[in-house]
């Protein structure tokens, strides 16, 4: 699971995105297919063992590029702020996420036969902070998701690559230990 977070704030995104690359454009050099949409709401759920009132504002915004050779690229940036009470105690935490995710169907066709797939995300893929701005959690800066895979289409290699503090990295029980750090009892 590359961001758990996603889970949390942005789950129907990711049924969005899906939507968006089946919608990608077939005509091979093709001028960018762009869609941006505002983004809005208020719900309750479960969040590490609290039921918290959740606000949910911020922009997202897709690209799809397909070059001469057919090969298309994908480009999502997004903007969200998240604000989570617990109705008990009235205790609020924010989460904020500010980034960019580009990746390719098309990769890289190495001597042996593989092939190198990179995911690109920059940005701040999430902080936690209180209402009196103290950061509980903050995961920012470079990460590349380097996959490779065989001529069957199989896994052979992944690896991460890092640059920033990455406290988070989809590690739940830090994100969890920085929520109730907040709204706990």
């Amino acid at each position: 699971m590359k961001r758990v977070v996603h889970a949390i704030a942005l789950t129907g995104l990711m049924t969005l995105g899906a939507g968006l690359l089946a919608a990608a454009p077939a005509a091979a050099g093709t001028p960018p297919e762009v869609f941006h949409q505002r983004l809005k709401g208020s719900f309750s759920t479960q969040v590490c063992g609290f039921t918290v009132n959740n606000v949910l504002k911020g922009t997202l915004t897709f690209k799809t590029t397909v070059d001469a050779s057919g090969t298309a690229s994908f480009q999502s940036e997004a903007h969200v702020m998240q604000t989570m009470t617990n109705p008990l105690n009235d205790k609020v935490v924010h989460l904020d996420n500010s980034g960019r995710d580009a990746w390719s169907d098309g990769g890289v066709l190495n001597p042996d036969g593989t092939t190198t797939f990179t995911d690109t995300l920059t940005g701040t893929d999430m902080r936690v902070y209180t209402s009196h701005s103290s950061v509980l959690l903050k995961d920012h800066g470079y990460t590349a998701i380097v996959e490779t895979v065989d001529s069957n289409g199989d896994l052979v290699d992944a690896y991460v690559v890092e640059h920033g503090p990455h406290e988070f990295a989809g590690d739940q029980d830090a994100l969890c230990d920085a929520i109730t750090a907040a709204l706990g009892p």
